[in-house]
């Protein structure tokens, strides 16, 4: 599922907003009689909202730095994306390679390479991007994010495989 390797990018320039007083609505609150291509999107947002309402809070973040802060992370959320849709497709072509009477194993091969590099890109997108957050932020506040982040991934993964029924698609 798309969303899983999306969880820990996810932030809307709308989310530069002070801290509300209350969170958002969960992100599972959706309507699930909507077509898929408009539930994916409705829970997007609705993880974006949650992130963004989190961040806040942990990092007591003012007006200010919430402004200079969730453009960066916005910013990275395009490319997340790209790599995930990369992922999800290396992925499904290699269920398929695998599933042939004779597996091509010059094509898996490829295939498994082209994992491992979207794997590297993905790090060093994640390294970029907390560069580029660190000169937003206070160093006390940079530590807040890294430890953050990845529970936040893990909350909406963990979401996200129960909603899909256990299914959980994030590559090697």
């Amino acid at each position: 599922m798309l969303l899983v390797p999306t969880a820990l990018s996810l932030a809307g320039p709308a989310a530069a907003a002070p801290r509300p007083a209350t969170p958002p609505p969960s992100a599972g609150a959706v309507d699930s009689k909507k077509p898929p291509g408009e539930l994916r999107k409705e829970v997007l947002e609705r993880m974006r909202a949650l992130r963004a309402w989190r961040i806040v809070e942990e990092l007591k973040l003012d007006e200010a730095a919430s402004a200079r802060l969730f453009p960066i992370l916005a910013k990275y959320d395009e490319q997340e994306m790209a790599l995930a849709t990369e992922r999800r497709d290396i992925t499904g072509e290699l269920q398929t390679l695998l599933a042939a009477p004779r597996p091509d194993e010059a094509r898996i091969t490829a295939a498994v390479n082209r994992m491992l590099a979207n794997r590297t890109k993905r790090h060093a997108f994640k390294d970029e991007r907390l560069r580029e957050l660190r000169k937003v932020l206070t160093p006390v506040q940079q530590a807040k994010l890294v430890l953050l982040l990845p529970r936040l991934e893990r909350e909406f993964a963990m979401f996200i495989q129960e909603v899909a029924g256990g299914h959980r698609d994030d590559g090697p």
